[in-house]
C-alpha cells in the first residue's frame, strides 16, 4: 500500500520524542518515503518532506551511517544528499545536535481542526499547493546565461523554449508564441478567433471553467452551451450549436473544470467532423492544468489546422510568477494574437521563456512535478471514495477540482459554511440556466491524511438533511 507522507509526518509525531526538545526523524520512517512516496530520490524525498512543513524546522535527521544502512546504500551516498540539501538551505549541522531542518515551511498542507473548530477549510478557490512547486532558482540562472537575453529584436518565442515544449505538443503548429498567464493566453486567443471567426457567439462547454465564461464576458460575447458527457463535449450537440454559426468553439481538451474529463482521441475526431461542416467557426483549446494533468491531450488540429489555437498553462505546475504560457497554431492566428496583445509592442521576457523551458527538460524538475501530480491526484481520489462512501453518486477522472450533485446548491452551500468549509457554486459553471444543481469542491490543497478527509466526508454527508428540508 503506497504510504501517505502526512500519514508519515503525523508518525514522525507519535514516536514519544518531546516537540520542544525537536522532532525526531526516524531512519526506518525516512527510508520507507524515499522507497514509495520518493521514487528513489533521496534529495527530492527529503527537500519535499521539508518544503511541505511535514519534516519540521528543528528537526533531527537521522546520522549518514544509520540512514544509509536502512536504505541499503552507502553513508558516502547519503553525505553527498546532505550536503545538497544544506546548499539549498534546507538543512544544516550543529556541532551536538547533529544535522537539523533549518528551512521553515511557509505553505504547507494543513490537517483540518473540523467543525466548530474556529478554523475554515477553503475549497471554493482553485488554489495550488505551493509546497508542490519546484525550486526556480536554477530555472533562473540558466535563463540568464541565454546569448539572446537583452537583444533588441523581439523574440515572442525563443529557440530553447521550442526545443523544449515541442516535444510535449499533442501537433505541429505553424507558429508559436507566449502570453503573461494562462488566462491571458486564452483571451488573447479567444478574441483572435472571434475576429477570424467574425462574430460574437461562442459555443463553449457546459458546464465549464468560470474563468472562461468570465473573460468571454469580458470581450462581449454571447454563449451557445453545447453538452458534454464522459468524453467531453457531445458531438449531437456541438452539431445543434454549429447551426447558428458561432465564430468560435471553445472548450477544454484535458482534466475539464468542472467535470475532470479528458478528450480522447475518437471523440477529438468526432468533433473535428462536425466542425469541418462550420468553415468560419475556429477553435480554442485551453489546456489549463498543463503538465499537472494525468490524461494525454489530443487537439484538434490534428485535424483542422489551420483554424486551431492550443493555449497550455503552466502556472499551476510551476508557479504563478513564472508569467509564461503558450499559445501554438495557425501562423494567421498567432499573428493576431501578437497584435492584439498591446497592438504587437509586448513580448513575455527571454528569461521568462529560458526559465520554463529549463523547467520543461530538467529531470530533477520533472521528477519533481510527477510527485506533485500524483500528490493532488491521490487528494482527489481520496476525498472521491469518501464521499462515495457518505452516498454521494461522483465520477472520478482527473484534475484539482470535483463536481458533487446536490439536491440544492445554495441550501448545501450555506449548510457548509455553517460548519467552516466554503466550496464552489456549480451554478456559476453554466453559460446558460443550470441544468441541475452541484457544488465545485477545489482538491489542490486537501490535507494529506485519511482522518482528515474522512472528518470532511463526513460533514458532507450531515449536510444531506438540510437539502431535503
Amino acid at each position: 500500500m503506497r504510504s501517505s507522507p502526512h500519514t508519515i509526518g503525523t508518525a514522525l509525531r507519535q514516536d514519544g520524542i518531546n516537540h520542544e526538545s525537536g522532532q525526531l526523524a526516524e531512519a526506518e520512517w525516512l527510508a520507507h518515503y524515499v522507497a514509495t512516496d520518493g521514487a528513489g530520490n533521496l534529495v527530492a524525498s527529503i527537500g519535499d518532506l521539508v518544503r511541505s512543513g511535514r519534516l519540521e524546522k528543528g528537526a533531527r535527521l537521522p546520522t549518514v551511517r544509520v540512514l544509509g544502512a536502512c536504505m541499503g546504500i552507502s553513508a558516502a551516498t547519503v553525505a553527498a544528499a546532505w550536503l545538497q540539501l544544506r546548499e539549498q538551505g534546507l538543512i544544516g549541522t550543529r556541532r551536538r545536535g547533529g544535522t537539523v531542518v533549518i528551512y521553515q515551511a511557509t505553505h504547507s498542507s494543513e490537517p483540518w481542526a473540523g467543525p466548530g473548530s474556529g478554523h475554515s477549510l477553503d475549497l471554493a478557490q482553485g488554489l495550488i499547493d505551493h509546497a508542490l512547486l519546484p525550486e526556480l532558482g536554477p530555472a533562473f540562472v540558466y535563463a540568464l546565461g541565454n546569448r539572446s537575453v537583452h537583444g533588441a529584436a523581439k523574440d515572442h518565442f525563443i529557440a530553447p523554449l521550442l526545443e523544449a515544449v515541442a516535444l510535449t505538443w499533442p501537433f505541429k503548429p505553424q507558429a508559436w508564441s507566449t502570453a503573461g498567464s494562462g488566462t491571458e493566453g486564452a483571451l488573447l486567443a479567444v478574441e483572435a478567433a472571434a475576429r477570424q471567426g467574425g462574430g460574437q457567439l461562442v459555443a463553449i462547454e457546459s458546464p465549464t471553467n468560470p474563468r472562461l465564461l468570465d473573460l468571454c464576458r469580458t470581450l462581449g460575447l454571447t454563449f451557445i452551451p453545447v453538452a458534454c458527457d464522459d468524453a467531453g463535449p457531445v458531438p449531437d450537440s456541438l452539431r445543434e450549436a454549429l447551426l447558428q454559426r458561432p465564430a468560435v468553439f471553445l472548450y477544454q481538451p484535458r482534466a475539464q473544470i468542472p467535470l475532470g474529463h479528458s478528450v480522447p482521441e475518437s471523440r477529438v475526431g468526432q468533433i473535428a467532423g462536425e466542425l469541418a461542416k462550420s468553415p468560419n467557426t475556429v477553435v480554442v483549446e485551453d489546456d489549463f492544468l498543463g503538465p499537472l494533468a494525468r490524461s494525454r491531450v489530443y487537439s484538434v488540429a490534428s485535424y483542422l489546422p489551420q483554424r486551431t489555437l492550443f493555449v497550455r498553462t503552466y502556472c499551476n505546475a510551476y508557479g504563478i510568477d513564472l508569467r509564461t504560457c503558450v499559445l501554438a497554431g495557425a501562423a494567421t492566428l498567432i499573428d493576431s494574437v501578437r497584435q492584439i496583445r498591446s497592438h504587437g509592442a509586448a513580448m513575455n521576457s527571454r528569461i521568462l521563456q529560458g526559465a520554463l523551458a529549463y523547467l520543461l527538460t530538467d529531470p530533477e524538475t520533472n521528477s519533481w512535478t510527477e510527485r506533485a501530480r500524483e500528490r493532488y491526484a491521490s487528494r482527489r481520489v481520496s476525498l472521491v471514495e469518501a464521499l462515495r462512501h457518505q452516498g454521494f453518486q461522483i465520477k472520478n477522472h482527473d484534475g484539482l477540482s470535483i463536481w458533487l450533485p446536490v439536491e440544492h446548491e445554495t441550501r448545501a452551500i450555506v449548510a457548509l459554511a455553517e460548519k467552516g468549509i466554503s466550496v464552489g457554486s456549480g451554478s456559476r459553471c453554466f453559460p446558460a440556466d443550470p441544468t441541475g444543481h452541484y457544488l465545485r469542491l477545489a482538491t489542490g490543497r486537501l490535507p494529506d491524511g485519511m482522518r482528515d478527509i474522512d472528518d470532511i466526508a463526513r460533514v458532507f454527508g450531515e449536510i444531506r438533511c438540510y437539502q431535503d428540508a
